[in-house]
């Protein structure tokens, strides 16, 4: 991923020298520690993602739903999702979740599946059985720290699953091609 530095660094994080970035530079940086310099708010993302998976550029912006009980996680996944072209709407458990999707009517839900309160497997179980039946097939990626979360794909009905820490590109692969065009969804 690359990321441009915000602001001067210092100290070591993994054995990896901070004092090395500049303030105001793009690197090309691995996924973690990407994501570590976003979430603590030190750096941002920048154009020129790995794999050709650069900046969307469509008319209309659709809206992705990120119910996410890490709320560095949530940062780091609303910057993903704005750098990208999407309007980020976000949920810290199930319960938010569910009232967020009738709220924003999103287009794609980036879910995790270990939550307190309401877990991933319970909000897309009463996802599903919603009356409104645009949203209760909102399409769903996973995203989870769960060993055996891949095994959830079926039993969720998921577009995809990825396990944590996953590759920035492979989610933007993800959502890009679950997500319903805006226009499609947004009444």
């Amino acid at each position: 991923m690359h990321v441009r530095i915000t602001r001067r660094l210092s100290g070591s994080v993994d054995g990896i020298e901070l004092t090395k970035f500049a303030e105001g530079l793009t690197y090309e940086v691995g996924t973690t520690l990407g994501n570590y310099l976003l979430s603590q708010g030190w750096a941002v993302l920048s154009g020129g993602e790995t794999g050709g998976v650069g900046p969307w550029t469509g008319a209309a912006r659709a809206s992705v739903l990120v119910v996410e009980d890490d709320e560095d996680m949530r940062v780091v996944l609303a910057q993903l999702l704005e750098h990208h072209g999407w309007e980020p709407h976000v949920a810290s458990d199930g319960v938010e979740g569910l009232a967020a999707l009738a709220r924003c009517r999103p287009s794609l839900i980036v879910l995790d599946l270990g939550m307190p309160r309401m877990d991933g497997v319970a909000f897309r179980q009463a996802q599903r059985q919603l009356a409104d039946a645009r949203l209760a097939s909102v399409p769903v990626v996973v995203v989870s720290a769960l060993d055996d979360a891949p095994a959830y794909k079926q039993r969720l009905h998921a577009a995809e699953v990825l396990t944590k820490p996953f590759e920035t590109d492979a989610l933007v692969r993800a959502i890009r091609s679950h997500v319903r065009p805006a226009a499609q969804f947004s009444q």
